[in-house]
């Protein structure tokens, strides 16, 4: 179920690392980190200057870091078993207060001002720790200023193993393994840190005396030479992943990371070593840090190995071991250590050495950024490198990259995003998420995307802007080009960098189009006629360009025909809109046809037996279509009708004008029988007495009756 885990995860990094540039813009997600040395005081601290002084070193050294591109921070915080902050565990640092053990005066908290400085400005911050490392020079431990009496080397000196000139806890120990463990997570559980970072400082090259420790714990490993350096791998692999099972335990969320040196074996086999010479020095061999199986078990988060050597170097060939470490992350983040100290030396004359290995770094599919050594060479700027990276290679943002093993939780996204016009710039501000109790969820930093396209990739790395510094809801562009518009939309990301997604978006262009009309007019063809916004549009415009324009009518019918009042909207690309009023004539005619008949009524057997219906319209170019009827018989504008049976009839004729409008005229025509045989008419007899009747009578009698008042036909 592990490596099934591990593979899961692995995909899942792989896709979100798979950045390699081709298109011209460096890479989404990317760590760029800078290690900040203190053993030496190499980057800070001056131990002679004032609290105050040594604070305003330290954000000009992160402010430089932030100019740089930088977006990681890893403050070396324990250089030789001591503390550049308040710990009962470990006296404070002598390169901090020029004597080990005294507290700085007035009393301040260096790890927690480095971690409150580096959220201002949007750093991840990595407490840099050198786990074993207790008296970096023995020619120097007699010095009390350097090594207090409560040093644990003065404390526990049979926790000592002396190797050369260094002095380091022993591995071996299991007090030593606690003890390391418990400064650990003292820092853990009292700062707010991103990540712990160990360098590569595990057992020093050398002749080791560790028979007693052996001796005292030799855990089933045998006493030959192979057995011993297994045994001194297990002493490390045990504390590593000690460290990360506590760690997990109290903060999952909190990255423990190591930085071995950059060869871990030399082999012409890849799945053992990598192809370097065999001269070179392997961590696997010198330092008995086994750290594929520390990748490979999932025990960190990621490995920063110092490959120091430049493009092309005989044995160390930077180029061989790039892809080597890529393709050995085993899922996890994979951070190349650069040898920015080195620019200006033998084999480092080129200025573009150190951007061609981050540009070799992308190219690979885990490599997920890369760790400069150390902020003085950047500050230093030898052959102009840091201006390079400034000005091209980190000139656009990049997010940390998420590890999808330790949370794929993303926050809420922001919601009510809104732009503004600034006097320099365009002003963006929006809503929080709302607050929630899972340290998970809750919002680190926000990213800012901007695109030309309205439909923004939040996945495409050109259409990031920036990132914010903390959880300030708001954000100026500044490099917004005049004449230029561009949409924008935010989102939240946490501490994790997962990121949400995207609220609404905005644009910054305010200014509703103009909409001018002019007057139109339409024939109707078939009935209809259809409006284009073109045939009514004087000349609308808009300072970014109009997205859509549409009047309030386009479709004219019969009923239209006239003059219509329309109107023309239109709505930009920022999603602005407005409108203007327009004439349209509609011409066309509607026919109005009569049908004018021969007689008004048919008896049968009496009088006319059929009737002439004629149709007319007072237009030129009607049309005229009769009903079907039986009996009737149509002739163009003329129809006739026979009747064979009495009743109403109603006859309907179509007139259709040339503009293709119709119209109906009617007529009804009735119809009764008064046939009698014999030629005789039917008539109802009404007598003063007596009921009425029908009698039969000649066609010659037949108005006498009627005169009379009698009616044609039955009385039935």
């Amino acid at each position: 179920m592990k490596k099934l885990l591990l593979a899961a995860a692995a995909s899942v990094l792989a896709a979100s690392l798979a950045h390699a540039d081709t298109t011209g813009f460096s890479p989404k997600r990317e760590l760029r980190g800078v290690w900040i040395s203190t053993h030496l005081s190499l980057d800070w601290p001056n131990r002679t200057q004032t609290p105050e002084q040594q604070r305003a070193a330290l954000t000009a050294i992160l402010d430089h870091n932030v100019a740089t591109g930088m977006n990681a921070a890893f403050l070396q915080v324990r250089s030789q078993s001591d503390a550049m902050y308040p710990s009962e565990l470990e006296p404070w640092s002598y390169y901090l207060t020029n004597n080990q053990g005294s507290a700085p005066a007035p009393s301040w908290d260096p790890l927690q001002f480095a971690i409150d400085e580096s959220r201002k400005r949007g750093l991840e911050f990595h407490a840099w720790i050198n786990p074993y490392r207790a008296v970096a020079n023995t020619a120097t431990e007699t010095n009390t200023a350097q090594y207090a009496a409560n040093h644990v080397s003065r404390t526990h000196p049979e926790w000592m193993l002396q190797v050369g000139t260094v002095k380091i806890l022993n591995p071996g120990l299991a007090a030593v393994r606690e003890h390391v463990t418990q400064v650990i997570m003292d820092i853990v559980e009292r700062y707010d840190v991103d990540g712990i970072h160990f360098d590569d400082y595990f057992y020093p090259a050398g002749t080791i005396n560790d028979d007693a420790a052996y001796a005292l714990d030799p855990r089933g490993f045998p006493a030959t030479t192979a057995g011993r350096a297994d045994w001194r791998r297990d002493n490390i692999n045990l504390l590593i992943a000690g460290v990360n099972e506590r760690i997990r335990a109290v903060k999952p969320w909190v990255k423990f990371g190591v930085s071995p040196s950059g060869i871990y074996r030399s082999s012409t086999d890849p799945a053992i070593g990598s192809p370097t010479s065999a001269g070179a020095s392997q961590h696997y061999l010198s330092n008995f840090a086994d750290t594929r199986s520390w990748l490979r078990e999932g025990w960190v988060d990621y490995l920063a190995p110092q490959v120091y050597w430049y493009i092309g170097q005989a044995g160390s060939d930077y180029k061989l071991l790039v892809p080597w470490w890529n393709e050995n992350a085993f899922g996890r983040h994979m951070y190349i250590g650069i040898a920015d100290y080195k620019m200006g030396t033998a084999g480092w004359t080129d200025p573009k050495q150190v951007a061609n290995q981050i540009a070799l770094n992308r190219a690979q599919t885990h490599i997920a950024g890369q760790i400069h050594f150390r902020h003085a060479f950047l500050q230093a700027n030898p052959l102009g490198y840091r201006t390079d990276l400034q000005q091209n290679v980190y000139k656009r943002p990049a997010l940390i990259p998420a590890m999808p093993w330790k949370s794929t939780v993303a926050p809420q996204a922001p919601s009510g995003l809104a732009a503004s016009q600034g006097e320099n710039a365009l002003v963006l501000s929006w809503a929080q998420p709302g607050d929630t109790r899972d340290e998970l969820e809750k919002v680190r930093q926000f990213a800012v995307y901007r695109s030309a396209d309205s439909n923004i990739d939040i996945e495409a790395p050109q259409n990031l802007l920036g990132v914010t510094h903390g959880t300030a809801n708001a954000y100026a562009d500044t490099r917004a080009e005049a004449g230029q518009y561009y949409y924008y939309t935010v989102t939240a990301l946490n501490r994790l960098s997962n990121e949400s997604a995207a609220a609404n978006v905005v644009s910054n262009d305010f200014e509703a189009p103009v909409v001018r009309t002019r007057d139109a007019s339409l024939t109707l063809a078939n009935g209809s006629a259809s409006l284009q916004p073109a045939d009514i549009d004087g000349g609308s415009s808009d300072n970014w360009g109009i997205a859509s324009l549409g009047a309030s009518q386009t479709r004219f019918s019969c009923g239209d025909i006239g003059t219509r009042k329309v109107v023309l909207s239109a709505v930009d690309k920022a999603g602005l809109s407005a409108s203007a009023e327009a004439s349209v004539s509609v011409l066309g005619r509607v026919p109005q046809p009569a049908i004018m008949t021969s007689t008004n009524a048919i008896t049968l057997g009496y009088g006319a037996q059929s009737v002439t219906l004629s149709a007319s319209d007072a237009g030129a170019g009607t049309t005229l279509a009769w009903t079907p009827a039986a009996g009737l018989v149509a002739n163009g504008a003329t129809a006739s009708f026979t009747p064979a049976a009495a009743g109403s009839y109603t006859f309907s004729v179509q007139a259709v004008s040339e503009s293709g409008c119709p119209a109906m005229a009617t007529v009804t025509v009735p119809v009764i029988d008064a046939r009698c045989g014999d030629d005789k008419v039917a008539v109802c007899h009404k007598p003063e007495q007596g009921g009425a009747g029908t009698i039969c009578v000649a066609p010659s009698a037949v108005q006498a009756f009627i005169r009379k008042g009698e009616t044609l036909g039955s009385c039935s």
